[in-house]
């Protein structure tokens, strides 16, 4: 017998076959697009923490306030005053006091600086840095 065409089983596999294909493939894009989002994620958050060290670092040694600051950042790294940025970067400043317990000009001060995704929380970078009356 010579038949022409499909039957509606082979149409059905061969869609079946399809569908899976492409979810498969949907699956690969979602990941790539994903791991691009982080990664680019993860180089704004850098590039934030080294400019809030580097806008420490030129201020004098004796001027940098103590205590703890969050300020927001856009998408692209700019300070925003909205109120759901897309970054949140804190920073603390604390003195260690010397050997003898006191506070004085001599003293080492700790900067740190947390980047955190505003929609998770998760922090994305954090770095310590210390300050001296020489320098970093």
């Amino acid at each position: 017998m010579n038949r022409r065409g499909l039957t509606l089983i082979e149409l059905l596999v061969a869609l079946m076959l399809l569908a899976v294909a492409v979810s498969g493939l949907m699956g690969l894009w979602s990941f790539g697009f994903n791991t691009t989002k982080h990664s680019q994620d993860l180089g704004v958050a850098y590039n934030i923490a080294r400019r809030e060290i580097e806008k420490a670092r030129n201020v004098s040694f004796m001027v940098l306030p103590e205590g703890t600051q969050t300020v927001g950042y856009d998408g692209s790294g700019s300070p925003t005053s909205q109120p759901s940025p897309h970054y949140t970067v804190t920073t603390i400043m604390r003195t260690i006091p010397d050997v003898n317990g006191q506070i004085n000009a001599l003293c080492l001060r700790e900067f740190s600086v947390r980047v955190a995704s505003y929609d998770s929380r998760d922090t994305l970078f954090e770095t310590v840095t210390h300050f001296t009356r020489g320098g970093i």
